[in-house]
């Protein structure tokens, strides 16, 4: 019996926890001292922080049973995905951004999340004590329980702290179908300064329930983008095309890779091919690419996870840096003398006796967070990749990343040189780049979608002009120039192909 007086002390405590400690504190000194009003989201995190409370009166007053413990588990797990969702708007922030009080520096959204998980842990050290046979035989005849003084004591607790968040709900979020304004305002009890707004209208617009996040996966060699139709009438571009490139020859490239061909680079220091594969080969080949010299293959999942390879580039010192649609990136070394196998398991699937992991990481971007990448080109002391179009939004940012720290240097939508005018009422997001080549300190990106090369300057960030080539390639995913010449290759009828232009 004793076991059981301990257990339902401890579950008064642990509503007088909540109510009184985070429920009672973000309503009376945050809300009506402080003026602080809680958005959708906070309103949710709060109030189920009332219905676990609520749970734990129920135990007190009927007893141990599963219909309760489960209900204050699955409202936690409920209460922690919340607090997570609402950090995750602000965890990429700087230092000190983010919304609603910080407490040591920590957002009162978090501390939502670290209140369910205390409750959970709680949860479980009191069920330790529990002693449900005994339960079971006080309650055969009444089906209740007579509450102590303790137990009344987090009864009343709970109603006071419940009663006055209802007023509080009521005065700055409104009764239903309102549901509080995304970012409020400060709390006052004036009505002239407090609006009901709701988000139900919107809250299944979104196309998916990702969110901005529920990008699909890019166009790929081998798998083409199902929100896209590509379009392979240059009259069609967004921009009035400068210079037609002619064809001068094309051939299949009889080579045994893994999957199709994602990028390629010329290496006139060692008159070698370096490609780039669809899923994470990459080999060295003669200038021909009738020979593969070596090759590897990249463990995708040790970390970071690395989506499949877009494109490839070989640095001044010659190492070589792989670009994943995700905008993760991979950088190694062709070293058979130092390569260590066992050392190089982990990164390498295939050829870790050859080749020397240098780097693998992820650089974050700000305009193009929630887009992937079809590109990639290094010139100079940076890397560059343009963001491709998505099933949620069009847009074409050039992403600028350091060579000497990894870290995003900046990021544009070129602008338009006075020579470059616009048609067909459309913009740069309507292009679909999935390749970048260099050439005398330009950049040349390679459009899927209407057969255009945009050549950009990176000093002016202007395109300064435009080429066209052939309405037969059909699915360029690479370019590079060799002797003077453009390289595109193109996967098609499930070949690789070479088409060379002037």
């Amino acid at each position: 019996m004793r076991k059981n007086i301990n257990l339902y002390v401890l579950m008064s405590f642990a509503v007088l926890g909540v109510m009184a400690g985070p429920v009672a504190v973000a309503n009376m000194i945050f809300g009506y001292i402080l003026g602080d009003a809680p958005c959708t989201s906070c309103w949710a995190l709060r109030i189920n922080m009332i219905v676990v409370a609520a749970g734990a009166l129920f135990i007190i007053r009927y007893g141990l049973r599963m219909k309760y413990l489960a209900l204050i588990i699955m409202v936690s797990a409920f209460g922690i995905w919340n607090a997570f969702w609402h950090l995750g708007w602000y965890a990429q922030m700087d230092i000190g951004q983010g919304q609603a009080l910080p407490i040591f520096n920590i957002h009162t959204q978090i501390w939502a999340g670290i209140v369910f998980w205390a409750v959970l842990i709680v949860l479980g050290l009191i069920l330790a004590f529990a002693n449900l046979k005994t339960d079971q035989e006080v309650l055969v005849k009444l089906n209740y329980r007579n509450l102590t003084k303790v137990n009344k004591f987090a009864f009343v607790t709970f109603m006071v702290v419940t009663t006055s968040n209802a007023v509080q709900a009521f005065i700055a979020a409104g009764p239903p179908p309102f549901t509080a304004p995304d970012s409020p305002a400060r709390f006052t009890f004036n009505p002239k300064y407090n609006s009901w707004s709701s988000l139900l209208p919107n809250a299944f617009s979104a196309p998916t329930w990702r969110g901005p996040f529920g990008v699909d996966t890019p166009d790929l060699p081998a798998q083409k983008a199902n929100y896209m139709e590509f379009d392979h009438n240059v009259n069609n571009s967004p921009l009035h095309i400068t210079t037609k490139l002619n064809l001068v020859s094309e051939k299949n490239i009889n080579l045994d890779l893994n999957s199709p061909i994602s990028g390629i680079r010329f290496n006139k220091k060692t008159n070698q091919f370096a490609i780039a594969t669809q899923d994470w080969g990459m080999y060295l080949t003669n200038k021909d690419l009738n020979n593969i010299h070596t090759h590897l293959i990249l463990d995708s999942f040790y970390f970071p996870f690395m989506t499949n390879f877009a494109d490839i580039d070989i640095m001044d010192n010659e190492n070589i840096k792989i670009m994943g649609t995700n905008k993760t990136y991979a950088i190694v070394k062709y070293d058979p003398v130092n390569a260590d196998e066992v050392e190089g398991f982990a990164h390498f699937k295939e050829g870790a006796d050859k080749f020397v992991a240098i780097e693998k990481n992820s650089f974050r971007t700000v305009r193009a967070n929630t887009n992937y990448v079809n590109s990639f080109v290094s010139l100079g002391d940076y890397s560059y990749t343009i963001s491709v179009p998505s099933n949620l939004q069009k847009n074409f940012v050039v992403i600028k990343q350091s060579n000497i720290d990894g870290v995003l240097s900046g990021e544009y939508t070129p602008t338009l040189a006075s020579n470059i005018q616009t048609r067909n009422n459309k913009g740069l997001g309507d292009y679909y780049i999935t390749g970048l080549a260099k050439k005398d300190g330009m950049l040349y990106a390679l459009s899927k979608n209407y057969n255009t090369i945009l050549q950009i300057n990176p000093k002016t960030e202007e395109i300064v002009k435009t080429y066209s080539y052939p309405s037969k390639i059909t699915n360029a995913r690479a370019i590079d120039f060799v002797d003077g010449n453009i390289n595109i290759v193109s996967y098609q009828d499930g070949k690789n192909k070479l088409y060379i232009l002037k």
